[in-house]
């Protein structure tokens, strides 16, 4: 595999073809941090702390890795604060987005509320081609380290309607170039996402939670992932995920205490064409409740109660 990888780099190389490839990594577990997309989530459910790690490819050699981090709390009544982080490295290529996160709430309904969310922050970028290795006399003059920050800010809304829940953002709205070389072209592509879900109960114990998030970056395809998950007492959830009929996830979440959750997804890739070779991923997440402010006036609306498990009295899915 990283053999091909090689040729296929001194193929670019030599004949000048641009390559376009999707540029913020997916995760198989996006509900569960959803302020990573969309700004607007932050607050929505109190007081979270989230980390998450993925691996791809797990077994070649300079394969991607990435690690994300959110935090969240509801500064006020109506108005929500975040943090969210994304550090990805492919092979050369280190980048990490890092944006504070605002978000307004909006009462449109007893048991329907709208929350509107800003982005701001930007992209820390490098890139050190140095160490492959050189096919060309004299070496590739494209072949040079850089290093540069592009400030972004984005948008988001999300929509909270008690069994469903309905999410549009765009957390990257400016092209910005991560080069300033003439030899080297390298841009910021904008993203948007589309995601719904709801609550289905099954039985007493039992709620089917099947969710859809579409993926938008200009110069690609739309993306689709379908997740359809099972909870069993506010405890344990367990489901699959099916993304562009090309890779299919397993994934479960378990709440291990009052205020602990734990994650799991293995990825498998189904279309093996490339490579020839079987390969995979692996995704672990951990969630922290850090508990809910009781502001007076609406406390009895959000019927908020973290020491029971839950962000609200429907479920811990419906507000993802």
């Amino acid at each position: 595999m990283l053999k091909n990888l090689r040729i296929y780099w001194m193929f670019l190389v030599l004949f000048g073809a641009t390559v376009q490839g999707q540029q913020t990594p997916y995760f198989s577990l996006t509900q569960y941090q959803l302020n990573l997309i969309n700004p607007s989530y932050a607050g929505v459910s109190g007081d979270l702390f989230t980390m998450g790690t993925k691996s791809q490819w797990s077994n070649v050699e300079g394969a991607p890795r990435t690690f994300a981090f959110t935090y969240s709390t509801q500064s006020t009544e109506k108005v929500g604060m975040g943090i969210s982080v994304i550090s990805d490295k492919v092979n050369v290529e280190q980048q990490t987005l890092a944006f504070i996160d605002f978000s307004y709430k909006l009462t449109l309904a007893e048991n329907m509320r709208l929350y509107l969310g800003l982005k701001a922050g930007g992209n820390f970028y490098s890139s050190d081609p140095s160490g492959l290795v050189n096919y060309l006399t004299p070496p590739d003059p494209s072949k040079v380290a850089m290093r540069q920050f592009t400030p972004n800010f984005g948008v988001g809304a999300y929509l909270d309607a008690g069994s469903f829940w309905v999410s549009l953002s765009a957390p990257r709205l400016l092209e910005a170039n991560r080069s300033t070389s003439d030899e080297m072209y390298a841009k910021d592509r904008i993203h948007s996402y589309a995601a719904a879900g709801t609550s289905i109960e099954v039985s007493e114990k039992i709620d089917l939670l099947p969710s859809v998030i579409f993926r938008k970056v200009m110069g690609l395809p739309l993306s689709t992932e379908f997740t359809a998950q099972l909870r069993y007492m506010d405890r344990f959830q367990f489901g699959g995920q099916i993304r562009d009929v090309s890779n299919m996830s397993i994934f479960a979440l378990v709440n291990v205490s009052p205020k602990i959750d734990v994650g799991y997804a293995y990825d498998n890739y189904l279309d093996t064409e490339l490579s020839g070779m079987t390969v995979n991923g692996h995704e672990f997440f951990l969630r922290f409740r850090l508990g809910t402010k009781d502001f007076t006036e609406n406390a009895d609306v959000e019927g908020e109660n973290p020491e029971q498990g839950g962000e609200s009295t429907s479920s811990d899915q419906r507000r993802r």
